[in-house]
């Protein structure tokens, strides 16, 4: 990282209706003013496969270096190094300016690749200053000096980041991934609640720690703290703050159901703590209401379990033999409540195909029990299929194994789509049909397509969170992606964008009244308040305006945005609609 020294020009953009200040007229007097502030750590956003470019757009720091250079080429999809920096996200297109095909990218494939080294590397959407925070008053610093200079500012964690909300050309970033430290409270009583509160196996990390951190603490103290699908996610950033699924969501609920206090730093100022006994809403509000829209959280605690041995299955199925995808998808849909009311999670690939399973409440004999039936399929009823099952002796030997069997992608482009796919649908002969069918097909739509058997069936109902009410009344997540290159340009985006949203269409009308998930929803999700909050939404639009009334947070489709023709929009692709 480079850190705030001389002055330099920005990237120069076509200009869309906005109130909000270019960086390039903020006297740079402001900049070091901001700079000494915060303790001298206000940096420079890079991009990162800078040292690679000999060539540059306005604006962009840094040099070209042949050992940098390699660095980078070596961890250019090393997940946990890109969450490491400021200048990176984990799929790259928020790297870049989608609209006008200026960025600085390697080939993901091969990144010794000579030929995007050949290009400009532009700054895109990467935000031009970020303050690396430590303590609140950085953040309350960015807060002020957005409000008194009109520049945006967004929240900047790991990358972890599919819709672009902590980015964006000609921001300010307030970036938390060095806030880290991890504390173990097996009788934590959330701050201010009466000594007769009934106390629970708390943890607490700094906004900065990653699973991969978390996962290994919870280890070394016999402990189970459920993860999402990559190890390099934030466990106190949008992940939590947006829902949050895993494997086990099924039997241990949301990332938002178990968080049970969060230290936080409002656009307003204040720096609070939230929880069942102090600023309710705002507690209520950042447990489902999506990441950088309320406020920045600098702490989390989150309700912990006991170590316990995990039942793992994983099975493949030969998409070659005819009939092999329907007749299994078919079963999967035929089992699936039955499979939820026993504690299963399970990730179904239709484009693999196959499925990776969990169980924490069953017995060993139990778990082969159950799962009996599906050995049978695919071992005895379909040609070329493949069966793994193990008792996995805790959580941690467990993960690897099976959950990042199949990784998410990391350091290249990839956009999704998703649609809850509620119980009812599981209910209905005809449905469940209609289900597999479009399970079946859905591979010649999308690349990428995965059903999360996640959602907290099992664990029930919490009504104390934002989460939107789809999630507990649904089986599946049902998610499709599309990936590309570094030299994919801006036509091509637009079919991609156009094309991932009609694949998700068939869902959408089998299930016209839950919801998506919006971690991981079609960028242009229609008809976007109700799909991702339903009824909560109202209630989360008067908390943002309490707590953030000068709208210094925005990012799209997060409860009270400004709209698409705000500037730091302008590198999105704007379709019809939009």
């Amino acid at each position: 990282m480079v850190f705030l020294s001389s002055t330099w020009l920005i990237l120069a953009l076509y200009t869309l209706t906005t109130s909000a200040a270019s960086v390039a007229t903020i006297p740079q007097s402001a900049w070091t003013q901001l700079n000494s502030t915060v303790g001298g750590r206000l940096v420079r956003g890079i991009p990162y496969a800078r040292p690679c470019f000999a060539r540059v757009g306005p604006g962009v720091s840094g040099s070209k270096n042949g050992a940098a250079c390699a660095v980078v080429q070596a961890d250019y999809v090393n997940n946990l190094d890109l969450t490491a920096q400021f200048g990176t996200y984990i799929n790259t297109q928020w790297e870049t300016c989608q609209s006008t095909n200026e960025k600085c990218l390697l080939d993901y494939k091969n990144s010794t690749n000579p030929v995007p080294m050949e290009g400009v590397c532009s700054q895109g959407s990467i935000p031009d200053y970020g303050i690396n925070v430590v303590n609140p008053s950085d953040v309350t610093a960015g807060f002020q000096f957005s409000k008194k200079w009109g520049i945006p500012v967004v929240v900047k964690n790991t990358g972890h980041d599919y819709k672009g909300h902590s980015g964006g050309p000609g921001t300010l970033a307030i970036w938390v991934g060095n806030i880290k430290g991890i504390t173990h409270n097996p009788v934590f009583i959330p701050t201010g609640c009466p000594k007769s509160t009934t106390p629970k196996n708390g943890v607490t990390f700094g906004a900065g720690v990653v699973y991969n951190d978390l996962v290994n603490f919870a280890d070394a103290n016999k402990l189970t703290i459920p993860a999402g699908g990559d190890v390099s996610v934030g466990p106190a950033g949008g992940y939590p703050q947006g829902g949050g699924h895993g494997m086990l969501s099924n039997v241990f609920g949301l990332a938002a159901d178990r968080v049970l206090e969060m230290e936080v730093v409002t656009p307003r100022g204040d720096h609070l703590i939230a929880n069942e006994c102090q600023n309710t809403d705002l507690f209520w509000a950042m447990r489902g209401g999506g990441g950088g829209t309320f406020g920045v959280v600098l702490k989390l605690t989150s309700l912990a379990f006991p170590a316990t041995q995990v039942n793992a299955v994983f099975g493949t199925v030969d998409p070659t033999v005819p009939g092999n995808l329907l007749k299994f998808f078919q079963f999967m849909t035929d089992n699936a409540l039955d499979y939820a009311k026993q504690g299963w999670g399970y990730y179904l690939y239709p484009s693999l195909p196959g499925i990776a399973l969990a169980n924490t409440i069953l017995s060993p004999a139990e778990a082969k029990a159950s799962m009996a039936p599906l050995m049978n399929l695919l071992m005895h009823n379909m040609t070329g299929s493949t069966w793994e099952m193990t008792l996995e002796p805790n959580y941690k030997t467990y993960y690897p194994k099976y959950v990042t069997r199949v990784p998410v992608p990391n350091g290249f482009a990839m956009t999704t789509a998703s649609r809850l796919i509620p119980v009812s649908v599981f209910e209905s002969a005809s449905q469940r049909a209609q289900l597999a069918q479009a399970m079946t097909s859905i591979k010649d739509e999308a690349p990428v397509a995965i059903a999360f058997g996640v959602a907290p069936f099992y664990h029930g109902n919490n009504h104390d969170t934002s989460v939107s009410p789809a999630w507990y009344d649904s089986l599946w997540h049902l998610a499709v992606a599309d990936t590309w290159n570094y030299d994919a340009d801006t036509k091509d985006l637009t079919e991609i964008y156009s094309n991932l949203s009609t694949a998700i269409d068939p869902f959408r009308k089998l299930a016209p009244n839950s919801g998506a998930y919006l971690n991981e929803a079609d960028v242009y999700e229609p008809d976007w308040q109700q799909s991702f909050w339903g009824e909560n939404y109202p209630r989360l639009l008067s908390i943002k305006n309490k707590y953030d009334p000068d709208h210094l947070l925005d990012c799209w489709q997060c409860v009270g945005w400004l709209g698409p023709k705000d500037d730091r929009y302008k590198c999105y692709i704007h379709i019809e609609g939009y």
